[in-house]
């Protein structure tokens, strides 16, 4: 091969290699170009406008740090939903042009970012807040509350737990009932290990069944999170488990659709949004030993002031206590119901049939 012929080659190959590379900063800056436009159209079109309606995106000190709530309806004479993100730091903010936009005709709904959360975790610096406690959460809450309360002059108001939310939203309603016109709770955990342990064991089934020899032998070695004392290994294994239980069906329910919302929302920034994927975890460490260890939802009382209505996926595989648990409850009205074909992820997954659950069947029962 002559030495022309070989730089012919290596001038192809850097052409191709350019080529390559401008293609795909087109395509990055088309994403990007695209997700801009795309969050501002719909914040256009999902503005509030009306005379007596809120959109209010605001920092308040809560707890004495920095907090993040968004307040949205189209009337604020309407009933309030406080709305209890999941945990670890599992914000929904980001996903609720999703579902919720129908909901504000009827109800003015606060999001709120937790401690160590979303908008508030980059609102303060992390390190000197610190690990967050259920102690100091529930505080925290019982503040939002308050504030909520007196911001938009309501008595009383409704809480709406998801996941690890209602673990906070069960011990709220209970700690001060007077506040409360009614608790939701969707995809209620009841004991956390107690459900953890059901859906381990629904998963290692699940790879059983199919004969994934890999699959099975990885569970059966995590398996002991179960029973060892807590510590951050627990903590890490207990997310390798979620892995498996998503790649089975039997998971959380984030599926591409729910990515989709986070990755194209109007009222969440690139950066808000991979804050979850970031070092928040390890201040979440705390809380999950609570949620391990010591949270059981009957322990809490099962006399409520409050009527009580659960929401459940029909294929949430993570929290099936609640189905039975509710069974034990006394309040002046509780109801359960079912989202068809919905798992974890319930108001995501189906957000019509939530809607319709939400707007006929919950609320006419709402005092």
């Amino acid at each position: 091969m002559t030495v022309s012929n070989t730089k012919h080659k290596m001038g192809k190959g850097r052409k191709i290699i350019l080529i390559v590379l401008l293609a795909v900063a087109f395509i990055i800056a088309g994403t990007i170009l695209f997700r801009v436009i795309y969050r501002e159209a719909l914040r256009s079109k999902h503005a509030i406008k009306t005379p007596n309606g809120i959109d209010l995106m605001e920092t308040v000190r809560i707890g004495d740090i920095q907090q993040a709530l968004y307040f949205r309806g189209q009337n604020t004479d309407n009933p309030v939903i406080l709305y209890l993100h999941g945990w670890p730091a599992a914000t929904e903010m980001q996903f609720l042009h999703g579902f919720q936009y129908e909901w504000e005709h009827d109800f003015t709904v606060v999001h709120w970012d937790q401690r160590q959360a979303g908008k508030t975790f980059l609102a303060n610096n992390p390190d000197e807040v610190g690990a967050v406690t259920f102690e100091r959460l529930l505080e925290d809450a019982w503040e939002v509350t308050q504030y909520i309360q007196n911001k938009l002059g309501k008595e009383k108001i409704i809480l709406l737990g998801h996941s690890g939310g209602t673990i906070l939203g069960t011990a709220l309603v209970q700690s001060h009932p007077q506040a409360f016109s009614a608790y939701i709770g969707v995809g209620q955990v009841t004991n956390y290990m107690e459900n953890d342990r059901i859906g381990y064991n629904l998963v290692l089934e699940k790879a059983r069944e199919a004969g994934h020899t890999k699959d099975i032998a990885e569970l059966e070695s995590l398996g002991s999170y179960l029973t060892d004392p807590y510590d951050a290994s627990v903590f890490t294994r207990m997310g390798q488990v979620r892995r498996y239980q998503d790649k089975y069906g039997v998971g959380t329910g984030v599926d591409m659709n729910v990515m989709l919302l986070a990755l194209s929302s109007p009222y969440y920034s690139f950066r808000e949004t991979l804050v979850l994927f970031g070092n928040v975890w390890e201040y979440q460490i705390e809380l999950f030993r609570y949620a391990y260890t010591e949270y059981d939802a009957e322990s809490l009382g099962t006399e409520y002031a409050m009527p009580v209505f659960y929401v459940q996926g029909e294929n949430d595989f993570l929290t099936t206590q609640g189905i039975s648990f509710i069974d034990k409850i006394e309040a002046p009205d509780k109801r359960l119901f079912y989202i068809p074909e919905a798992g974890h992820m319930t108001m995501m997954n189906h957000p019509k049939e939530f809607a319709r659950v939400l707007l006929e069947e919950i609320a006419p029962l709402i005092p």
